[in-house]
């Protein structure tokens, strides 16, 4: 990557561009980045001279990747993804395997009312037990749990139902219905709750079916049983992102209470409506093989903290 007049790529650098592809805004990377826009402006724009390639396509509302942009933005995506989990995996050869535990924890969920209240019932019986966590999107957590990088995985409950077999097992955690969200200006914002049915005219917002195909599966089938197909205007790379595309009154995606930023009862410009007779959740997923003593012990506190 680099040559007599190219500097050379670093890790930082990546990860700007990452966040500035993801959320197709310089405002609201900088947010995530705690930077200033002027300063991750001037990075990207960096980086593109000293690749000589354009990556975005900029307007006064929005970037997009080019289609140069979009390679490096899968491919640096994988490359970061396996310099985390080799440092992951060095730091656990160190310090023993046997009293440290891989969980997976979902990006767009809020951890107090998942994950937090087990780790830190589990920490307070087991203090000499550690913990490496990481947030990943729902597609992230099932490949690494299928490749043996994660102990757990705290995720929805479709990925239970649609792991749970023969390599795999869990449990749920918690039961809830779909949420819809959407702008105040939402005309479904008069109602109480809503139904499927309710939907039909609605445009969605999704995750796009190659960074998470199991989203749009499952909204797909809760249409369909509904008697209709879902309308799919705008895709994002992950669910962190779905807010930040609602721009239009019959905008709406699909999530549940526990995404971050649910707030009930709604009273801001975002507004959540639960969807009844639809059932989410939370589960607890790990590999059936897995050996590692520490995950035993993690399993039977949970368990005793459900009762």
């Amino acid at each position: 990557m680099t040559g007599p007049d190219r500097s050379p790529i670093n890790t930082l650098q990546m990860s700007y561009f990452l966040e500035v592809a993801s959320c197709q805004s310089f405002t609201i990377a900088a947010q995530h980045l705690y930077t200033t826009q002027s300063t991750l402006s001037k990075a990207i724009s960096s980086l593109e001279r000293t690749l000589n390639v354009q990556l975005f396509l900029r307007s006064h509302k929005r970037v997009t990747l080019t289609e140069a942009g979009r390679h490096l933005y899968e491919r640096w995506g994988m490359i970061l993804q396996d310099i985390e989990r080799s440092t992951d995996e060095c730091r656990v050869l160190q310090g023993g395997y046997a009293d440290t535990l891989s969980v997976g924890v979902l990006d767009s969920h809020t951890q107090e009312k998942v994950s937090l209240p087990y780790l830190q019932a589990f920490k307070k019986d087991h203090p000499e037990f550690k913990f490496l966590i990481n947030a990943y999107p729902v597609q992230e957590i099932r490949s690494r749990l299928i490749h043996g990088a994660l102990d757990i995985a705290f995720t929805v409950l479709y990925d239970l139902e649609q792991l749970e077999g023969e390599d795999f097992s869990g449990f749920v955690l918690q039961r809830f219905p779909h949420n819809v969200c959407m702008l105040s200006s939402n005309p479904l914002c008069d109602k109480e709750y809503l139904e499927v049915s309710d939907l039909k005219e609605m445009d969605f917002i999704g995750v796009s079916p190659i960074f998470t195909p199991s989203y749009c599966g499952m909204i797909r089938d809760l249409c369909k049983q509904a008697g209709f197909t879902p309308n799919f205007v705008r895709y994002t790379s992950n669910a962190i992102s779905l807010p930040y595309n609602l721009q239009d009154d019959h905008d709406i995606f699909i999530c549940d209470r526990c995404f971050s930023g649910y707030h009930n009862p709604s009273n801001g410009i975002l507004q959540f409506r639960p969807l009844i007779h639809t059932e989410s959740g939370v589960s607890m997923i790990w590999k059936k093989d897995n050996e590692n003593p520490t995950l035993k012990l993690f399993l039977a506190s949970v368990s005793d903290e459900k009762r």
